[in-house]
């Protein structure tokens, strides 16, 4: 499938979260009672980080759930770190990572009882913030709408042996936090990082960016010939986050390049195609 690129197939928990979904649709009802859309075809926006794919959506304002892959450097999807991109949401607000895998992303869900939910800790860091998301959500349950869900709840969880986190705050904002951070060698503008590959100890030189600044291609063409990979992979996702690719043609075209040259084929695809 074109759509995954060089992973081919799903992974394990996907596969039983799809399954699950034919099962309980002929019982009248389905994921999407959780805002859990699964779609493999979900097509990548201009701010979905190039080396995200896109599993799930909550079916309304773009919102999305993907598989980090680190550029390719992820051997298997099951074990990704899983982003929510938000489109709508301010600048410098809109992809979080939510969960350090799938499983544990399903956990989350089942705990909010809703991905729309998850989505909101786009826009919250603090603990404070979290507690009156919870209460609020506890003032405007629907009787009908918690017995739905709790049963979908229960049938993920019989099914995926998922566990009910306890605390959200604890493991989204220090855990997950935590678990990237250990990964990552270098800072990028959209909190995700780029994780450590070759060049360990090598000088790292970061191309400085920022939105709306304007860019010299030929300071760029001469950084792409001496930056290490690392470095080369910073300015992407900073220049994707400001939206600076987007924006220009020729910067779009030198990245695209630039991506296949590091064998990046499947991320400059998406780029291509957006």
């Amino acid at each position: 499938m074109i759509y995954l690129g060089k992973y081919l197939k799903m992974p394990p928990t996907f596969k039983k979260l799809q399954k699950l979904e034919e099962v309980i649709e002929k019982e009248g009802y389905s994921l999407c009672d959780l805002d859990l859309c699964l779609q493999l075809d979900f097509p990548h926006y201009e701010m979905t980080p190039y080396d995200v794919i896109p599993f799930a959506n909550i079916g309304c304002d773009g919102i999305h759930y993907g598989f980090l892959t680190d550029f390719g450097r992820v051997s298997d999807l099951e074990n990704a770190f899983i982003v929510c991109i938000s489109p709508m949401d301010d600048f410098d607000a809109h992809i979080k990572i939510v969960a350090r895998n799938i499983r544990e992303f399903v956990s989350l869900v089942c705990t909010m009882k809703s991905a729309t939910e998850i989505s909101n800790f786009n826009l919250n860091k603090e603990e404070e913030r979290y507690i009156s998301l919870l209460k609020e959500l506890k003032k405007e349950e629907n009787m009908e709408y918690v017995e739905q869900a709790n049963y979908v709840v229960e049938k993920i969880r019989s099914t995926i042996g998922c566990e009910i986190i306890e605390n959200v705050y604890q493991y989204v904002e220090k855990e997950v936090m935590k678990a990237r951070e250990e990964q990552t060698m270098l800072s990028t503008l959209d909190g995700i990082g780029i994780a450590s590959l070759d060049s360990i100890n090598s000088k790292h030189y970061i191309y400085k960016l920022e939105k709306d600044i304007q860019i010299n291609l030929d300071d760029v063409k001469s950084f792409f010939n001496s930056a290490t990979t690392e470095s080369k992979l910073v300015f992407i996702r900073d220049a994707q986050f400001t939206y600076l690719i987007s924006d220009d043609i020729e910067l779009k075209e030198l990245v695209i390049n630039e991506m296949i040259k590091l064998g990046l084929n499947d991320e400059a695809g998406r780029l291509e195609r957006i």
